[in-house]
């Protein structure tokens, strides 16, 4: 069953079948979602096994006409930050407003290999590499990671500058030790 809306349609009809293969079809796109986030195979797969619950609990609330697949990567996204804001695991500082300008030449960069990238994001504080994966990477606003987290819209938005600064420091740190 590769037709979106009758795989829909059978999963609200409660198949088996059509819920086995919307798991199969969409398991590593949540795990990619959730492990981005919560950077622990163990917590990830579990949430991905939460939100295909909790999908398909939902499934009758959603248009046959959706997106299947970005809908239950935004409910494995919301539950992974649903854990991390559960378990308060950040020092968010909320000071006023630093805001660094950048100009146009230091916010591009060429084309960097991605292990590097991801080698350098992974060394950002937690807090830090949430922020960047959640606004650059995911597409959340700085008002939807505020909601998320409970925090300042402000309080975010400090925390992507401070993380861009960072990342940039990795990034630039890493490329003059590579050969």
């Amino acid at each position: 069953m590769s037709n979106t809306p009758q795989l829909i349609k059978a999963c609200q009809a409660n198949s088996y079948a059509a819920q086995l293969e919307v798991f199969n079809t969409y398991k590593g796109l949540l795990y990619t979602a959730a492990i981005r986030i919560l950077k622990r195979p163990s917590l990830a797969q579990d949430v991905v096994q939460e939100a295909f619950i909790k999908g398909f609990q939902k499934i009758d609330d959603l248009d046959l006409n959706s997106n299947l697949g970005a809908w239950l990567y935004r409910i494995a996204t919301n539950m992974s930050l649903d854990v991390l804001r559960k378990e308060q695991r950040f020092d968010w500082q909320e000071e006023e407003d630093t805001t660094v300008a950048f100009t146009p030449e230091e916010d591009q960069t060429d084309e960097l290999p991605l292990k590097l990238m991801q080698e350098a994001l992974d060394e950002l504080k937690e807090q830090h590499r949430l922020v960047v994966v959640l606004y650059a990477i995911e597409g959340y606003s700085h008002k939807e990671i505020a909601q998320h987290l409970e925090l300042k819209e402000s309080t975010v938005r400090n925390q992507y500058r401070r993380a861009k600064l960072a990342l940039k420091a990795a990034i630039e740190k890493k490329l003059k030790t590579c050969p």
